[in-house]
């Protein structure tokens, strides 16, 4: 081989070397698989949301997947196409007190057997966060898995879709179907636009509190993703809670502890999406009574696996993740797939993660 055809292959390889190690190729270099089809990847940088939201947002699914296309092309793998599919799914969630005084919220995911992965964001110019994305959202294939160079590179793009999460300053946001096909798509002129993914970016990049997470999505237009109705719970270290969501376009909040898949606004009261979702709240309710309102760790975690979706197990689905989120220490406390013994912990803001038995 002639000796300039070497220097050719040689400087082409270092290009692509440094051009896979800017931020996002940091961070794909950084996924690791904790189990099957759990995942964890750290970013250090905001994978250019900031960009995201000074270019106007997003106002549906198809825009938020061709900034997404554009953003991963401009990595060292040329061309790569991002086909966002989200879709429905049943959760439930409930704040308490910790015997300590601290704040608590428990988190499931109810879905089809899917991808996950816990990403957390270390942004220069916001809040660091610890946040769950579901990888089959981001349209890449059945087969996907986000093992390899460019499929942990493409696997950055999960930044832009989580179901929910916790900032360093113990602000906690969870997505929930809210119970009928409703979409929300606000249309003031006057205002960029998120879809319901980027809205959750949005309050764990920005927010420090409920009501800060509030204004920030009043300054948006929201756009439901693909298919049904959505509404957030958002927490705070202080006490907060509420339920977020949208009837005829205009945001409705609501105080609460609990939260399913039906509404709690007065406009919509007793529309949801199964007998499961009321099944599910009045237990958590039920739970939350005898307790006083207060439990510890482990007792929030029980609460949480009394509400499992097909707790017995599935090869179709059922409870994907199981979060107890502690909003005074800024942790998150992870169970894949109904594993009550395992479990894994991040903390936002810190660069410290634990995992164990119980």
């Amino acid at each position: 081989m002639e000796k300039k055809t070497l220097i050719c292959i040689a400087l082409a390889a270092m290009a692509l070397l440094s051009c896979s190690k800017n931020e996002l190729g940091k961070a794909g270099d950084s996924v690791k698989e904790l189990k099957t089809d759990f995942y964890t990847m750290t970013v250090n940088g905001d994978a250019g949301f900031e960009n995201f939201l000074k270019q106007g947002g997003a106002a549906s699914t198809d825009e938020l997947a061709d900034y997404l296309g554009n953003m991963l092309s401009v990595g060292p793998f040329g061309k790569l196409e991002c086909n966002l599919q989200p879709g429905d799914f049943a959760c439930s969630a409930l704040h308490v007190e910790n015997p300590t005084g601290g704040q608590m919220m428990g988190r499931n995911f109810d879905w089809d057997n899917c991808k996950a992965m816990v990403i957390r964001s270390f942004p220069k110019n916001a809040y660091a966060s610890v946040s769950t994305a579901n990888l089959d959202f981001l349209g890449f294939g059945p087969d996907y898995q986000p093992k390899g160079m460019i499929n942990q590179f493409k696997a950055t793009a999960a930044v832009y879709v989580p179901m929910d999460g916790i900032n360093e300053k113990g602000v906690v946001i969870a997505d929930l179907m809210a119970g009928d096909k409703e979409l929300t798509d606000q249309n003031d002129e006057t205002k960029a636009n998120l879809t319901t993914t980027t809205a959750i970016r949005l309050v764990l990049n920005y927010a420090a509190d409920v009501d800060e997470a509030l204004d920030l999505l009043g300054q948006y237009n929201i756009h439901s993703d693909i298919g049904s109705a959505h509404h957030f719970i958002i927490a705070d270290a202080k006490g907060a809670s509420v339920a977020v969501e949208w009837v005829s376009g205009e945001m409705v909040v609501t105080p609460t502890d609990v939260l399913n898949n039906h509404y709690l606004c007065s406009a919509k009261q007793g529309i949801g999406s199964g007998e499961e979702s009321w099944t599910h709240e009045s237990k958590l309710l039920e739970l939350r009574a005898a307790a006083n309102g207060v439990m510890n760790s482990s007792q929030l975690t029980d609460a949480m696996f009394e509400v499992l979706s097909l707790p017995d197990a599935s090869y179709y689905g059922g409870t994907q993740w199981t979060i107890v989120y502690d909003l005074t220490e800024c942790s998150a406390t992870y169970h894949w797939r109904r594993d009550r013994a395992q479990w894994f912990r991040f903390f936002a803001g810190k660069d410290i993660t634990a995992d164990g038995k119980e």
